[in-house]
Parts: C-alpha cells; structure tokens; sequence
C-alpha cells in the first residue's frame, strides 16, 4: 500500500477569492475609519485582513490523501466544516489513459479514464507546505504503460476550444498594446502603464506563444 497527501487548491476557487478580496478590501479599511483611537483602528483593519485571509485559504485550499491498494486508487478529502471539495471515485489503476500535467509537469490538473475526469490541481512544490504531489507524478508516471502525458492547452485543442482562446488573446493582445500606447501619447507614461508592462503583457504574449505552438502540432 502506498499513500500520497497532496495540497490541493483549484483554479477556480483561487479565482473566485481573488475577486472576493478584492471586494471586501475596502470595506474592511474603510469600517474602522469612524473610531477616534488609530490604535484600534489598526488593530481591528489588521485583524480584519488576516481573517478574511485565513477564511479565504480554509475555502480554497484542501487536503487529499490517495491510496495505492490491490490496483486501485482511492480519494479521501480531509474532513471540512464547510467548503468541502466534490468526492472522487475510486479508480482501477488501469483505467487511467493520461494525466494533465502544467508548468512544465510541475502541477497535476486531470487523471483521464475513459469514464472520468478527475480534477486535482496544485501548486508549485513548496518548502512551506507539505505535499506529496511530485511523488504522485513520478509513481503515475512510472507505474501506468503507455501513460499519455497532456498539458491544459492539449485539452483545450482536442475540444475545439484552443483556436478561439488565440483569437480572443490575440484581439486582447493587440487592443491592449493599442490602448496603452494611445494614453501613453495622451497623457503620458505613468505606474499604471507600468503594471501592464511589468505583469500583464508579458503573460498575454507567454500564453500566445503556447497556443500558436499548439495550434501548429495539432
């Protein structure tokens, strides 16, 4: 028997606390702002920051523990109060036909069966956090013959869906460069201008890139 735990946080819930931090930010700097102490004013800002963070991480983040017994795989989630993650079923080791692995087979996205999807999804291996998702990588990619081994762009391709992610990133691509240069003109360079130079550009032509090599393989 073998086991695996692995830190598991979805795309979509890192997304979605994202935007709600973003939401509740103000709030939370802009309710103290009618107490007279600035000391209690700091405190209860701070203290309200770190427990929309912790909320946020205990919504986002899940435990997983896999078992390797008798040719199969088993999925138990850590126990939750609430914001539990969706049961995986269990699986004949065999079934497996590829795996979905990004940044550059750091991160497990999908086991693919023939009858299922399961979604995973992790980080980075951290230092910080205690995760056994590289040596589920290495056993999957050891123990199954004739693993497929795909990336996200992989799938997305397969599903018809890669040709219009290039176009619609292209448009984006090209509108943004457009609209940045015309407020540069108009009204000068500023840290905002910046920001896009520094973060958003540089993703958008990473991610074009990638489907541009994609769409020609396929």
């Amino acid at each position: 028997m073998k086991t695996f735990n692995i830190l598991i946080y979805r795309q979509n819930r890192v997304l979605l606390s994202v935007l709600i931090f973003i939401t509740l930010m103000f709030p939370i700097l802009l309710l103290p702002s009618h107490i007279d102490n600035s000391f209690f004013q700091l405190t209860i800002t701070i203290s309200g920051f770190i427990g929309l963070i912790l909320l946020l991480r205990y919504f986002t983040v899940g435990r997983l523990l896999v078992t390797f017994e008798n040719n199969k795989l088993k999925f138990d989630w850590e126990n939750k109060l609430i914001f539990k993650y969706k049961d995986i079923p269990t699986i004949e080791i065999s079934e497996i036909k590829s795996i979905v692995l990004d940044n550059q087979g750091q991160i497990l996205r999908k086991i693919l069966t023939d009858n299922n999807e399961i979604v995973l999804g992790h980080g980075n291996p951290s230092k910080l956090f205690k995760s056994d998702s590289q040596k589920f990588i290495s056993f999957l990619t050891s123990e199954i013959k004739n693993l497929k081994i795909k990336d996200s762009w992989d799938v997305w391709a397969e599903k018809g869906y890669l040709i219009w992610a290039l176009r619609i990133n292209t448009t984006i691509l090209v509108l943004g460069i457009l609209i940045m240069i015309v407020f540069i003109v108009t009204k000068g360079f500023d840290s905002k201008h910046l920001l896009m130079l520094i973060f958003i550009l540089p993703q958008l032509i990473l991610y074009q890139l990638q489907m541009k090599t994609k769409t020609k393989k396929n």
